[in-house]
């Protein structure tokens, strides 16, 4: 399974996603995307700055890559509560379920 991504938007949404069920992150305009697989299907939006979703989501993947090595592992991507990002430049995280 690998480590379990946390993420927090401080408004009692939150969710732990294992590393190996994201399909596809992506960078937009102040967001990164960050889309689940499996059954219930999650969107997972980061907010960043104007202009730097493409240089977060660099550091962003750069920084989970060597984790999906790694298992039993809790690693904190956004918490809007803690005020807790994993890198630089993320503002916010919004959770959708069943999101297509």
């Amino acid at each position: 399974m690998g480590p379990l991504l946390f993420f927090n938007s401080g408004n009692e949404a939150a969710c732990a996603v294992p590393i190996d069920k994201i399909e596809l992150i992506n960078a937009a305009d102040q967001a990164i995307n960050i889309f689940t697989g499996g059954e219930k299907k999650q969107k997972i939006a980061l907010g960043c700055a104007d202009d730097a979703s493409d240089e977060v989501l660099k550091t962003l993947v750069t920084a989970l890559a060597p984790m999906a090595k790694f298992h039993q592992k809790l690693v904190v991507v956004a918490d809007d509560a803690a005020d807790e990002y994993l890198v630089s430049g993320i503002t916010t995280v919004t959770i959708t379920e069943d999101a297509d």
